[in-house]
């Protein structure tokens, strides 16, 4: 749903002498895994269906397709499989550290926002029913011919999602939250509680505490993600002292009228006066994703 390349921070792979060790050591752990767990996907061990992802020459087969670059840059600011895999694994890894079971162990998974398969990649023999929603039919269509364990379905801005009441046991939702503005977030909200069955949990990532301090402290960081700096000093009281969420507008393609794109961010103290109206608040996973995006978890009533 869109642009994520502020995930990208301190991710990419360096290409120094240290980045090929570990790559080596990766392409042993994979191959010293016992036969078949990789082939299972995320359905077999954990630590080996990663590191194979991460191995540079991955048996035909045993991982899912990566998008072409167009498609892999639009969603995601990233032009390198290596990058997108390691996008993909480290993901994975997060959402395994904060769900309380494991992820392949979800009969019925939302993927808000799915893009070209970043995590859904990763989801690579899953079981149960796998659905990558998102607003863009092209991402769609790259997903539905390529991710044969993805139900690819098309959303409409602002409109109710196409799926029936109580459908999900999990849904994930990464960089979507990050960029829309109040009044579509509490919509959203109200749409994931509407397809959740109770007792599912949420993993949503947005730009909190963690990523507004490192905009405010670190260059690099404010370079990437293009705001400017007036309203980024005048987020500061909002996010600590005030109502805690910040929408900054950004122009561009994903700006339209049916689709309001910018950097949001969050405060922990508005995720538990409002997000709790919706469901109840688990857990914030402070930086979880890069030590940037906090994921929070959420469980519906």
């Amino acid at each position: 749903m869109s642009i994520e390349a502020e995930t990208m921070a301190g991710s990419q792979s360096d290409g120094t002498a240290a980045g090929e060790r570990a790559d080596d050591e990766v392409g042993a752990r994979a191959q010293a895994a016992a036969p078949g767990t990789v082939a299972s996907g995320i359905a077999g061990d954990f630590d080996a269906w990663l590191a194979l992802n991460l191995a540079e020459a991955a048996p035909e087969g045993t991982i899912a397709p990566f998008p072409p670059e167009e498609l892999m840059h639009n969603t995601t600011g990233l032009t390198a499989t290596r990058d997108f895999a390691s996008h993909g694994v480290d993901f994975l890894r997060a959402l395994q550290a904060l769900s309380p079971v494991p992820l392949a162990s979800y009969r019925s998974l939302l993927d808000f926002g799915v893009g070209v398969g970043r995590l859904a990649r990763m989801f690579h023999g899953f079981s149960g029913r796998y659905v990558g929603m998102d607003v863009d039919a092209r991402h769609l269509d790259w997903v539905g011919q390529n991710l044969a364990h993805v139900e690819p379905v098309l959303s409409v801005p602002r409109e109710p999602l196409p799926v029936a009441d109580g459908s999900f046991d999990a849904v994930v939702s990464i960089s979507v939250f990050s960029h829309l503005n109040e009044q579509d977030q509490l919509f959203y909200l109200q749409e994931l509680r509407r397809v959740c069955a109770p007792g599912a949990l949420l993993f949503l990532s947005i730009h909190g505490d963690r990523a507004f301090a490192r905009a405010r402290t670190e260059a690099r960081i404010f370079e990437m993600l293009s705001i400017p700096e007036p309203e980024l000093a005048a987020a500061q009281p909002v996010m600590e002292d005030g109502h805690g969420y910040v929408f900054i507008r950004q122009e561009g393609h994903l700006t339209s009228a049916a689709y309001e794109y910018g950097i949001t961010f969050i405060s922990a103290a508005y995720v538990h006066a409002e997000w709790s109206h919706f469901f109840d608040v688990v857990a914030i996973g402070s930086g979880a994703l890069h030590d940037f995006q906090d994921v929070v978890v959420l469980r519906a009533r």
